[in-house]
Order: structure tokens, then sequence, then C-alpha cells
């Protein structure tokens, strides 16, 4: 019995040393055949404390995704990845990060900065998967989400180049606290407008370049509505990790675009939702009135940028660095209420302060799709030709431009940005 616990402990630890330094003994509670989409075996399981799914095709076309999920998924939020990559013949893997939005204020051990390492741990373990199973490693790993997995992409690619071969981040997240900042500020200037809204969307109907301030409704919005209005527009936000004016930032705005307003009404439960989850588990000094009880007009009232420094350090912990390695393609809808598509027009400015702007082109290729709100059918078609433009693009940097292509000027009808 000695012996056989001796031996035990030393295959856990060969097994820990082979899957990496985040690895972790993994507990699987489904591992069997599937027909749908193609043929595949599924695996599900825990890895520490996160839940995962991998789905390894019969007809593997020797490539690996690791999946990152939204901010509100789990292990089976994939979106259209899963589907579209194991059609493709790529072996797919997402977990949940070892936390869940809905519930991570009553488990003081989960935490959202976890991701970075909980995506590193599922990476090690499924390419260890994929080698035993194929018999042969996986020649190039992507990593693929969108919302706040498309941030993760763009996170585990930029810190882990040795990791990733690239990456796809469909309408991402740049700055956390910036974004769940805006939330707020979506919120209580919406509250202004709420009442008119149905003309101001009409107008904007009428004209796509209505200016409230010089075409008023009829009857007119009262000034404080106006302002308000405009306060939804603009928003002033800024990255601090700017590499040339550390501390200085790069100001940016993560307002929502005029032309999307037809969008508010249906966001507005969605982003007063992610306000209510994750204020107290990201900000717990807020209580504006001591009382010990968060209201919902204090929820809305929340500014990140009154926080205690160590709060918004924490938030800044996660913002994205834009220093790329290997290549990443970004799409991002014109009319998305949820993550505005300013935040991946700073990221774009992000990696041109760090890399230039002919070195920033070599590894990011940003495609905006108009009208598009958070996701949806026009991106999932997407998904396919982003594959093999990513492929084309790293046969490219790989032989010095003698095979494969650079990013093409227009992905699936849409320009390069």
């Amino acid at each position: 019995m000695r012996r056989f616990v001796a031996l035990h402990g030393i295959a856990v630890v060969l097994a820990i040393f082979a899957f990496g330094a985040w690895a972790a003994p993994q507990n699987i509670d489904t591992d069997e055949f599937r027909t749908d989409p193609v043929p595949h075996r599924y695996i599900h399981g825990r890895l520490g404390d996160a839940n995962f799914q991998a789905a390894l095709p019969d007809n593997w076309n020797g490539k690996l995704l690791i999946g990152a999920r939204g901010y509100s998924g789990n292990e089976f939020s994939t979106g259209s990845f899963k589907n579209v990559g194991l059609e493709k013949g790529y072996a797919y893997a997402l977990s949940d990060q070892g936390w869940y939005r809905f519930d991570i204020i009553d488990r003081p051990e989960d935490k959202y900065f976890e991701s970075r390492r909980r995506i590193l741990q599922l990476t090690n373990y499924v390419k260890a998967t994929v080698k035993r199973h194929y018999g042969e490693a996986a020649s190039r790993t992507f990593m693929v989400g969108g919302s706040n997995g498309g941030h993760n992409t763009k996170m585990m690619v930029e810190d882990y180049p040795s990791q990733y071969d690239g990456g796809i981040a469909g309408y991402g997240i740049t700055s956390h606290l910036e974004w769940l900042g805006s939330n707020a500020r979506f919120l209580r200037n919406y509250d202004v407008i709420e009442l008119r809204i149905l003309d101001i969307i009409e107008a904007r109907m009428a004209d796509p370049a209505w200016d409230p301030a010089v075409t008023p409704l009829s009857p007119p919005l009262t000034p404080a509505q106006v302002e308000a209005l405009f306060n939804i527009y603009d928003m002033p936000a800024r990255i601090t990790n700017q590499p040339q004016k550390p501390g200085a930032g790069l100001a940016f705005n993560i307002g929502r675009p005029p032309g999307s307003e037809y969008r508010w009404p249906g966001r507005y439960g969605n982003l007063f939702g992610y306000v209510e989850t994750s204020l107290e588990k990201l900000d717990p000094f807020y209580d504006p009135n001591g009382d010990g009880v968060i209201s919902v007009d204090e929820l809305k009232a929340w500014d990140p940028n009154q926080s205690p420094p160590q709060v918004q350090n924490d938030f800044r912990r996660f913002d994205n660095s834009g220093n790329l390695q290997r290549p990443v393609i970004v799409a991002h809808g014109t009319h998305d209420v949820i993550v505005s598509p300013g935040e991946t027009e700073v990221y774009k400015r992000l990696v041109e302060a760090r890399l230039g702007v002919a070195g920033a082109r070599d590894v990011l290729a940003v495609y905006y799709i108009p009208g598009m709100g958070h996701g949806g059918a026009q991106f999932n078609a997407l998904i396919d030709p982003a594959l093999d433009a990513l492929e084309a693009w790293v046969d490219y940097r790989e032989s010095d431009g003698a095979a494969g292509a650079p990013p093409p000027d227009v992905l699936g009808g849409y320009p390069r940005d």
C-alpha cells in the first residue's frame, strides 16, 4: 500500500511536470464519441477549480484552437468557434476559467484575474492530450474568442507568444476598468433620455448624420437630456500602460456610437447586470452611504476613477498591453453597445504605440463590420475565412514571404482598417 501511494505520487508529479507549470491533475467525468457537428472524441472534466471541455475530431488537421469564454459564459459557451473549428479539422478546447459571473460574489476563492492562469493550464493539458490521442503534437495552436474572450485572446497571445501561433479576437474588451465604468455611465445617462428614446431612434433612422445639438426634436430635448445623450456618445477613457508615456495613458472614446441607438433599449438590462454582479467583487470598498447596502442608484453612479488606488491597480492588471509578437485578427461591430468599438480602435493604437505603425500592421489586422452589434451571424460567418487568413498569415511570416499571404485588404466583405 505504501509503495502504491509513493508511485501514485510520483506519477502525479510527473504528470504535472509534463503538462507545464500551471497544470494540475484532471478529473474527467465524460469521455465519449460524438458525431455532431463531425465525428470526434469529446472530453469534459475539471482542471484545478476550472471546468473544461475538449473535442478531438477524427479528421484532424494537425492543429488546435484554445477558446476563451465570454464574460457571462462557462465551459459550454463556445459560440460558433467550436463547430466551425471542428468542421475544418481543428481540435478545440474551452474552460470556464474557474469563475462564473452570477455567483462570483458569493465565492471568495473565485477571482476574475485567475483567467490567465486557467487558460494557460488548459492549453498545456490539451496540448498533452492531443499528443497522446493522435500520436503527434499539434503543429499550431491558436487562441480564439469573442467579447471577454476577445480580450483573453489578445492577452494570451501577448503574454505567451511561445504557446500560441496567433489568434482571432472578436469584439473584445481592452480595459475591464473602463468597460465596466462605461456601463454604469451608460445606465445613469440612459435613464435621463429614456422617455424620449423612441424619438431619438426615429430621428437617427431618418438622418444618419442627425446632430441633436443642431436639429432639435419636436418637442425639443431638455438641456439635461441633450447632455445625457452626448454623455453616451462621448465617454472619455484611457489605457495607462502606453509604453512611450508610462503613467500618462492613451486617451480614447468608449462611448456608444451614433447610429446604435436602436440597440440601446434591448441592451440596458445586460449592462445593468454586468455592473450589478461584478461591482461588489471588483470594488468592495464602494458604499457611498456607508450603510452596507448598494442601491440601484448607487450602482449606476459608480465611477471607477473615484475608486481607491488599490482597486484601480487591480483592474489595470487586466488591461491589454498591445505587446504582440504573434499575429491577431480582430473583428468588431460598429453598432456594438455591449463593448464599444472604441475598445478595438484604442487597441490598434496601443499596438502602434509599442511597435510603430508598420510593426503593428505586421501583427494586427482589424476589420469593422458595419451595423453589427455584439457578435452575431455576420461575425460567425467570418470565423471560417478568418482562420484561413490567419493560417496564410503565419505561413507568410514563417517563410519570410515565400509562402502564404499577409491578411487580406478585404475579409468576408469587410475592409481592413
